[in-house]
Parts: structure tokens; sequence; C-alpha cells
């Protein structure tokens, strides 16, 4: 079997009929779409199209992870194909994603742009920024420590690497984000496509907005214990630019693993934070560390500060020598 799409749903009585089809449109006759019932108050089984390559699974509400593990353990196909039950799959998809898994062994999740539309009223300018910026993004490990670099509803999947890092984890943790960074840990890669391949709808009651697991703090928890299995392994000399909010909880928890940080950079003027001298951005030419950690949450920041280690530092590559975090 090529391909298995994999539907999570809960009470999606309104959207899932059109979910499947756009799965179905996209599959071969030895593919499968499988669904899986996470608690819903109404049995989907009457939502579904009449099509002997759908298969619905039904579990009490145990939440997404534990939903997508028991659809893992069923689908058959080479490739896992995610669709939330609320989205959208576009045409030519998986014909541009299937060839890239083809050819790349070591590439395991590829994403795309999205198309994100709400049924009412405006799209949020947060979700918007987010979408704009998932969408500019071919390559996605340089700002893996930025946010979640791939729509989950929009990646195909190597189902032997999910196999190989234990597939989606159930937890007080974003369950795709951190598949993402074990998967790169265990020394996977991600792609996006450079093109739109799924329509994500915008509500007001989505799990990113409504679930604790997805808070700021659990997100920030699964980049440290990423940076800590990976390029802070190990004692390191570290630098940290910025000093503001975004900032503070990454000095605190550098200290606590034991790096020796030796300067926060930062425009705005002081002696230290956190017994750590505060130094002008200009004094990274000179400092001699392992890393540094940019965590300056401003819109717009970033690109102005990429510019300016390019020039203070230009033999520095983005994701090897230096990470964004947020």
């Amino acid at each position: 079997m090529r391909t298995s799409w994999l539907v999570p749903v809960r009470d999606g009585e309104p959207w899932l009929g059109a979910a499947l089809t756009s799965a179905l449109d996209q599959c071969g006759h030895e593919d499968e779409v499988v669904v899986v019932d996470d608690g819903s108050v109404r049995d989907p089984g009457s939502l579904l199209p009449d099509d002997r390559r759908v298969v619905l699974l039904r579990q009490g509400p145990l939440g997404i992870a534990a939903a997508l593990e028991r659809g893992r353990a069923v689908c058959q196909g080479r490739w896992i194909a995610r669709l939330d039950a609320d989205d959208r799959a576009l045409p030519g998809r998986l014909d541009a994603q299937l060839p890239r898994l083809e050819a790349e062994p070591d590439l395991a999740a590829i994403g795309g742009r999205a198309r994100l539309f709400v049924d009412e009223g405006e799209v949020p300018e947060g979700m918007a920024r987010y979408v704009a910026w998932v969408n500019g993004l071919r390559d996605p490990h340089p700002e893996l420590l930025v946010e979640s670099p791939l729509f989950h509803p929009a990646v195909t999947l190597r189902a032997s690497a999910l196999d190989a890092v234990g597939g989606w984890r159930s937890g007080d943790l974003p369950e795709d984000y951190d598949l993402w960074l074990r998967l790169a840990a265990a020394g996977w890669r991600l792609a996006n496509v450079d093109q739109e391949v799924v329509e994500l709808r915008d509500r007001p009651d989505r799990l990113t907005r409504t679930d604790p697991r997805y808070r700021r703090e659990a997100f920030r928890r699964v980049k440290q214990e990423h940076l800590a299995a990976t390029v802070l392994a190990r004692s390191r000399t570290v630098a940290l630019w910025g000093g503001g909010r975004t900032a503070r909880p990454w000095l605190r928890w550098l200290r606590a693993q034991g790096h020796r940080v030796v300067a926060v950079l930062d425009i705005a003027p002081g002696t230290e934070r956190q017994g750590v001298p505060v130094r002008p951005p200009e004094a990274l030419a000179d400092l001699d560390v392992d890393l540094l950690l940019v965590a300056v949450g401003a819109r717009g920041a970033r690109p102005l500060i990429r510019a300016r280690i390019a020039r203070l530092r230009p033999g520095w590559t983005e994701g090897r020598d230096w990470w964004a975090v947020a």
C-alpha cells in the first residue's frame, strides 16, 4: 500500500465529509483513509463516504495524540498523510510530496504552504502571521526552535521514521511540534514543498487556543529538551541575545543546566542580568563562544538580528552556530 491518510475527529459533523472527500480524491485503489473517532458525542459513522478505502476506528475521548497512535497502529501505507477533520487537502498535494519522500531517504516529514480561511468574520491577525511565516519556510531546520515550522494537517510522513521515534507522544506538550523535534534530534530531515497543499479552517475553539498543551511554556519546554539532547548535550560556553521577557526564562534555564553564559547581548543599558554581564550586540564579533541563542520576541526584530550576525560573524550558520528561540 502506498499512502494511508490519518484523520482524527471529535464532533466534526459539519466538516468531516468535505475533509474525507478531499483525501479520497487523491487516493489510488490501494490507498486508505483511516478515521479515528476520539469520543464524539455523535457517532461519525453516518458521515463517512460509502467507500471501501475508508476505515473507522473508535475510542473514548483520549486526546489527539492517542487518536493518532490508535490510527497509526492500523495504517498499512509506506506514507502517512495527516489531515484534520475540519480542513481540506488541496489537489496535487501527494503529487508534490511523495516524489520528495521517494527520492530523499533521510526525509521524514514533508509539509507545504496553507490557505487559511474562516467560516465567519475576519482571519485573526496572529494566526495569519503564523501561516505567512510557515508559508515562507522551504527548509524548516534553521528556525526549528522559533515555532512549529510545519502545519500538522499538511504533513505526509515516512511511516518507518515514525516507527523509529515511537510516533506521537501524549502528555503536557504540543504533540506535533514535539514530533518534529524528536525526528530532527534522531537525524531525520523535515521539509516543505513550495505550493499550497491544505486549506486550514481557523475556529475560535481550535485546540491551539483552548488546550493548555499548546501554551507558551509547553512549547519552550520541548525546545529545551531538544537542545539538551543535541547541541547542548554537554557543557557549553553560550551567549544570549535579548534581555526582555522572551530571554529571561532562557537565561535561567541555561544557567540551571550548568552552561557558562558569558554575555547577554542587548541594546538596553545595564550591568548584568542574573549575574551575567550585559554587553552591546557589537561585542559578538569578539566573543569566544560555542553557541549563540537569540531570544528576542519583538515583531520584525529577527531579520534585523540575522543581518547583524552575518556582518559580525560572517562564518556563522543559522541552525548550527546560532539559533533563534522563542
